[in-house]
């Protein structure tokens, strides 16, 4: 999703930029060469990784992860409904229509009948049709009321020749291409509406070159746009931009011309350190270490009222500072390396009766139902332990301001003890990626004793609330 929206904008800065300053000058080639690389610059550039210094931090950094767990039952029928498959289903409807109208397209133009044949050393096409004069690919269409005396008008010839020799269908194709599969950005749309534009000032450019007269151009163009006729992908003689196309005609180039040019280089420089990715040369691996991920180990056969409630409500926990001092110097090991701490499993025993210093009771509604909940080879501490050692933190910014990281990491226990669906939500997508890579790694070629229900394996889904906070 970062990488679309900075696409998105990107495209759109870049277009702005042509429309405010370079659009109505008189440098036809530039702007040519300047849509098709920016547009295909914005698209690229958020893919670039650029390695960075490190800013050195006001504050001190420390990452701390805290995390709670809810244990809830569902059976396989509860399902909640999966935006993400709706989702993909809109953006691939909306892919395929393109798709086909452009390929609808060619097959019009390709259909097209008529005598061809080979006209100053052109390929052209004269159709039974009334058509306007255009020109796809390497030919230049028109009907045969413009073949007159085996002949068509100079002016005419010349704007679709111009098309045909300086290969504007190409650069059509590279921006339908790219509106197909990225129709959801509105900027590719004026970008095509602005190359479609310049190809028609390069083409009028063309044929005033050739000592035409330029009311005589301008009055044919004139008479020629009465002509409804439009095929997608091609360059029409009777192009509807007039008003444009007539300024430009009797535009002088500017001094500001050559300046305009330079100044564009910065622009495309300020949007690429804007919008590439960024990786610091420090990473934020020492964070990790330090990293403290607390999880509530629930009890083993906790009883519930039916399969559908939640089974544990999650603590609300406080530790005293001397409480959790004395507890992470238990964790250090025998290298005097400092371990995870476990601050916030509780004592061993029932969840029920847990000691006022630490949390308060936790209420369980009792029932003649049996359940058992799943278990982790090596316990939920293996688990815990598991995931902090394979969270890389490297792939997490440093946020500039005090801010915290939160996600929700949801997964499901089935009945053949695998795990499945693994979703995590939050205000940050690498944290929250991060998070599904790590868990995914730690139950890799992993099978979890099932929980069961009189006896029954039965689906369980954990939902486990994770932040990560700077300080």
């Amino acid at each position: 999703m970062i990488i679309i929206v900075k696409i998105i904008l990107c495209s759109a800065l870049l277009l702005t930029v042509y429309n405010l300053f370079l659009q109505k000058e008189k440098m036809y080639r530039f702007n040519r060469f300047y849509l098709l690389f920016s547009l295909l610059f914005s698209y690229a550039v958020p893919f670039v990784s650029v390695t960075a210094e490190m800013p050195k931090p006001i504050r001190k950094a420390q990452t701390i992860i805290e995390s709670t767990q809810e244990i809830l039952d569902l059976t396989q029928t509860q399902q909640s409904f999966d935006w993400t498959i709706l989702a993909w289903f809109i953006y691939g409807s909306g892919t395929l229509l393109l798709l086909a109208r452009a390929i609808v397209s060619i097959i019009k133009i390709k259909r097209l009948k008529g005598k061809k044949i080979i006209y100053q050393n052109q390929n052209m096409i004269i159709t039974e049709k009334h058509l306007s004069p255009f020109s796809f690919w390497n030919t230049i269409y028109l009907g045969k009321n413009y073949w007159i005396n085996d002949k068509i008008d100079r002016r005419i010839f010349l704007h679709e020749k111009a098309h045909l020799d300086q290969k504007h269908s190409i650069d059509l194709l590279v921006v339908e291409i790219v509106k197909i599969f990225t129709w959801f950005n509105p900027s590719v749309y004026f970008f095509q509406k602005a190359m479609v534009t310049n190809h028609e000032f390069l083409a009028d450019e063309a044929v005033l070159e050739n000592d035409c007269n330029v009311k005589d151009y301008q009055q044919l163009i004139l008479h020629e746009i009465i002509s409804k006729q439009n095929y997608n992908l091609t360059h029409t003689f009777n192009f509807k931009n007039t008003k444009n196309r007539f300024i430009m005609m009797n535009t002088k180039k500017t001094r500001l011309t050559c300046i305009k040019k330079m100044a564009s280089i910065p622009v495309l420089t300020a949007a690429f350190l804007l919008f590439a990715h960024k990786n610091y040369a420090t990473t934020l691996e020492h964070l990790v270490k330090d990293t403290q991920e607390h999880i509530f180990e629930p009890e083993k056969n906790p009883d519930a009222e039916t399969v559908n409630k939640v089974i544990t409500q999650p603590e609300q926990l406080s530790i005293s500072a001397e409480n959790a001092i004395q507890q992470e110097e238990l964790s250090k090991n025998t290298n005097g390396e400092k371990g995870i701490s476990d601050t916030l499993r509780p004592k061993e025993g029932n969840p029920t009766s847990l000691s006022q210093e630490n949390t308060k009771s936790v209420n369980v509604s009792p029932t003649n139902d049996n359940i058992s909940l799943p278990q982790f080879p090596g316990g939920n501490n293996e688990l815990r332990n598991r995931v902090a050692k394979l969270f890389d933190g490297s792939k997490i910014n440093t946020p500039k301001n005090k801010e915290m990281y939160r996600t929700d990491l949801s997964y499901t226990v089935k009945e053949d003890g695998t795990v499945t669906d693994i979703k995590a939500s939050g205000n940050n997508e690498l944290f929250n990626n991060e998070t599904i890579a790590a868990f995914k790694k730690a139950n890799a070629n992993i099978v979890w004793k099932p929980a069961e229900k009189d006896g029954k394996a039965v689906s369980y889904t954990f939902r486990m609330p994770l932040t990560m906070s700077f300080e």
